[in-house]
């Protein structure tokens, strides 16, 4: 009897207390192991997101220095009397330059303040002209033109007024079909208007044949308050690029809403009135000019885009002190402010505790600092700087 009871106790197999004590184990052991991975998960979460805005900024700052080093070439190297000159531009027959409606975002206030009108130059900072959504602070705007001919720099002179629906040179060896033509009157006082107009198609110019036939998406004539009728038999034709190859870059570039940054074409080659995504994670941006104030060819100077005479509205006016003001730079200072997309979780001490600086080396008056609010410190940040050259904007005097 005794071994039969014995043999059921053993049966009995784990006591109330032993399995909550395992329960209680394993639970913990669970725990742990969840701890460890979530801490694990958010150390690559923080690597990953560290690595893309890397990443992201700097493929903007690749794309911006790109544009920069370019802005100015084949409209300036060798006429600079284009320098100013009022933009009337068409498509499809409707007027896009001036751009008289609300332009889309973000560069509806920049538009607003030019109410429309943009003159040819190589490169202009528009101070404090986007306002980001997620940073809330202002961040600047370039204006950037640059011709794609490739001998677009050299212009024809007419032999006399252009007629309907074509210009009269004295050779058209530079132009053929499809190309976008700048025209412009030598004997012109600054800030004059310039039209862009369009050679038709399957042209083909050559060294003894004068009349350039116009026609294609970009041909319009007048175009607001100009026409071909205006121009006299001193006027000049330059080959910006071509509207089916190789468009010219005449275009916005900015920070918009959630942390984009968008360039938008003046020209309206793309999608009408909208701007195009070029790089994400950008928080601000910021730019300074480099100048040449002793006419030596080489920037000796840093100037900041709000100072009077260097503003943007100054230097969109088209008079004789703008159009020297934008030969004597040289090159900018370009800062962009980059952030991660996802949070941090809430920790002491925050993620980035900021403050946040650029241009910190070019001393007080340059030095930009963005102080971060609570909420803005769960995320990291990163700073890239690059003085970027105008290259065709180097030997101007």
């Amino acid at each position: 009897m005794k071994i039969q009871l014995h043999y059921r106790k053993r049966e009995q197999g784990l006591s109330l207390v032993e399995l909550l004590v395992t329960v209680v184990i394993v639970l913990l052991m669970s725990l742990a192991i969840s701890g460890v991975l979530s801490t694990s998960e958010g150390k690559k979460r923080t690597m990953t997101s560290v690595n893309d805005i890397d990443q992201a900024g700097n493929y903007a700052m690749y794309q911006l220095e790109k544009t920069v080093r370019a802005a100015g070439s084949g409209i300036s190297d060798n006429f600079q009397q284009v320098f100013g000159c009022q933009i009337f531009s068409a498509l499809n027959g409707t007027q896009i330059l001036p751009f008289t409606p609300a332009m889309g975002a973000p560069f509806t206030a920049l538009n607003t303040a030019l109410a429309g009108v943009y003159r040819v130059a190589p490169l202009i900072i528009a101070k404090d002209l986007t306002t980001p959504n997620v940073s809330g602070k202002k961040s600047d705007v370039l204006i950037t033109m640059t011709g794609t001919a490739g001998f677009g720099e050299v212009p024809t002179p007419f032999t006399t007024v252009a007629g309907p629906g074509q210009l009269n040179l004295i050779n058209s060896i530079a132009f053929n079909g499809n190309d976008l033509v700048l025209i412009l009157d030598q004997a012109v006082t600054n800030g004059s208007p310039c039209m862009i107009q369009q050679v038709t198609a399957g042209y083909a110019g050559a060294i003894n044949v004068t009349a350039v036939p116009l026609s294609g998406v970009y041909t319009s004539s007048p175009i607001g308050t100009t026409s071909l009728a205006n121009y006299s038999g001193n006027a000049f034709a330059m080959n910006l690029g071509n509207a089916t190859a190789n468009m010219p870059n005449f275009q916005l570039i900015g920070v918009g809403n959630n942390n984009v940054l968008f360039q938008y074409d003046l020209l309206q080659g793309a999608t009408f009135n909208t701007a195009n995504a070029i790089a994400d994670g950008v928080f601000e941006m910021h730019a300074l000019y480099f100048v040449d104030t002793n006419a030596d060819g080489i920037p000796d100077t840093f100037i900041d885009p709000g100072t009077a005479g260097f503003d943007f509205v100054t230097l969109e006016s088209g008079t004789a002190a703008s159009v020297a003001t934008l030969k004597s730079i040289k090159a900018i200072r370009l800062g962009l402010i980059t952030r991660t997309s996802l949070s941090e979780k809430p920790t002491v001490p925050p993620a980035t505790t900021g403050p946040l600086t650029l241009f910190s080396d070019l001393g007080a008056p340059f030095t930009y600092t963005r102080t971060l609010s609570t909420a803005e410190k769960n995320f990291r940040y990163r700073t890239i700087e690059l003085t970027i050259p105008l290259r065709n904007s180097l030997l101007l005097n």
